[in-house]
């Protein structure tokens, strides 16, 4: 089972990807509206995760998120229900 760290790099990773920028810009307690992600980069950002984890994700699953620790914490969730 994947820990809350792990799903936290693979989020941050996934963003990073999308937005073109290190990882390490992408902090945990950032809003989404600080990275200023875009609907089409949700779906971006699920894909990713998908290839990476081999997990079936909507961009609507992070719809309540927040945050991007919020956004691991909603990955994490759904990797252990699995």
């Amino acid at each position: 089972m994947a820990t809350l760290d792990s799903a936290t790099s693979v989020v941050r990773s996934a963003i990073a990807e999308v937005l073109s920028v290190p990882s390490d810009q992408v902090k945990p307690s950032a809003t989404i509206a600080d990275h200023q992600i875009d609907s089409l980069e949700w779906v971006e950002i699920a894909v990713i995760i998908e290839e990476k984890l081999g997990i079936q994700l909507e961009p609507s699953d992070f719809a309540g998120a927040r945050t991007v620790a919020d956004m691991a914490g909603i990955l994490h969730a759904a990797l252990a229900a699995r």
